[in-house]
Order: structure tokens, then C-alpha cells, then sequence
């Protein structure tokens, strides 16, 4: 008897409320997300800190993306929603766990709204989607 699996399309709302947001180029494994973005903007240290206590969806391994990973939410948020995508150039980007090497008050941040990425103050406020 062969058993066929079914992959969940990027997306897809899990059946704990997690969405599948495609494959982590880090890991290579399968990325999941939560389906709405921190209540309020952080700094980079509050969001690892939030990230770390965060129990949700029968889930206590939340993080913070990557920068890599934060590009795969950003290259499928119209499939997964929910994002801030502003068009201002002022918009608040989205925190990544990528800390910038040598300098420990940046870390990489990408905006939503055009995709553009770079250094961002680690003391400044920015939005947060988790992934696991």
C-alpha cells in the first residue's frame, strides 16, 4: 500500500492555527508563522525576549526569522497575509534575529512595503512575525 502525503501549499492554515509560510533556507525544513504579527512593535532585543516566552498554538519554539527567512515572508505574504505593507518610505520594517556582526546596536530589518533590506538600530520600535 503506498501512502501518498499531501505537502501544505504556502499559505495554508494548519489545523493548530499556524500558517505554512514555505521552506526555511536555513534549515531546509518547513517554516511555519503565526497568522498576525506581535500586538505591539518591539525593539530587536524585546522581540527575541518575546519570542522565547511566547506558548501559542500548542507551540513554546517560536523565534524571531532570519534575515534569509524574513525574505521568504516577505516573497509569500500575499499567500499568507496579514503584514504590514505600507508604501511609505518611513514604514517600520520587520524585525530579523540576524544581528549585524561588529556591531551589536544593528540587525537586519526588511520593510514589507518594497521588500528592501538592511541595518536598522536595534533600539528602534519594529513589527515582529514569528516563525517556528
Amino acid at each position: 500500500m503506498t501512502v501518498q502525503t499531501i505537502e501544505p501549499q504556502i499559505g495554508e492554515r494548519m489545523p493548530d492555527g499556524t500558517i505554512f509560510a514555505g521552506i526555511s533556507p536555513d534549515t531546509h525544513k518547513k517554516m511555519y508563522t503565526t497568522p498576525a504579527d506581535t500586538p505591539l512593535t518591539m525593539t530587536f532585543n524585546e522581540a527575541q525576549k518575546y519570542a522565547g516566552n511566547l506558548d501559542a498554538h500548542g507551540r513554546k519554539d517560536w523565534r524571531v526569522p532570519t534575515k534569509d527567512e524574513l525574505n521568504v515572508l516577505f516573497n509569500n505574504r500575499a499567500a499568507i497575509g496579514g503584514f504590514k505593507v505600507s508604501g511609505s518610505y518611513s514604514a517600520d520594517p520587520y524585525w530579523s534575529s540576524s544581528s549585524s556582526t561588529g556591531y551589536e546596536w544593528l540587525a537586519w530589518a526588511q520593510r514589507f512595503s518594497d521588500g528592501h533590506q538592511d541595518y536598522d538600530y536595534t533600539g528602534g520600535h519594529s513589527f515582529v512575525r514569528l516563525v517556528r
